[in-house]
């Protein structure tokens, strides 16, 4: 576990402590659940976490968890310890959902644009996304900087770091109805 990871679980679990007997539950980054979030007027906890009513989104410093109103948000790690992954590499979400990917090192970027990777592939009626804009395949993220996509064909899609993807950073999403 690395600085980074160990405090944002530390104010995770302040936030737990502070939002006590409210409803909806405290998540780690990255962790799935169905359960639909707590929509209240905006609060400021303890650990300095502010909740806001519009999206239910728990802002923590720099980290943001939780979900949105219309739909769960998922965290996807890219290039953790400046490894050639995605954590997790596979997320399981529903048709609404979001995925968030964080450029966690240098060199990466997201996508299921056609001619970026022969290993990509999506659903039929799906529409492909990249952290890129146009088809400049070899676009790379900053790191600390987000790329978010939401999911509305439900479906398998796998997802590659075109820079990486014959080194196996390959990632998938599945999305259910």
């Amino acid at each position: 576990m690395n600085r980074r990871q160990f405090l944002t679980y530390a104010t995770i679990a302040g936030a737990a402590g502070s939002l006590a007997g409210c409803p909806g539950p405290v998540r780690s980054p990255g962790e799935e659940t169905t359960e639909r979030p707590f929509t209240e007027a905006e609060t400021t906890g303890e650990a300095g976490e502010t909740t806001t009513e519009e999206t239910g989104e728990t802002t923590t410093g720099e980290t943001t968890t939780g979900t949105a109103a219309d739909g769960q948000v998922t965290e996807v790690a890219v290039g953790p310890e400046g490894r050639l992954r995605f954590v997790p590499e596979t997320v399981e979400i529903s048709v609404g959902d979001t995925v968030r990917w964080t450029f966690e090192s240098a060199g990466h970027n997201v996508t299921t644009k056609p001619g970026a990777s022969e290993k990509i592939s999506i659903p039929e009626d799906a529409e492909p996304f990249g952290s890129y804009e146009g088809d400049a395949h070899y676009s790379i993220n900053e790191v600390g900087t987000t790329f978010e996509h939401t999911f509305t064909v439900p479906g398998e899609y796998v997802y590659v770091c075109e820079p990486h993807a014959d080194q196996g950073m390959i990632g998938t999403v599945v999305v259910s109805e």
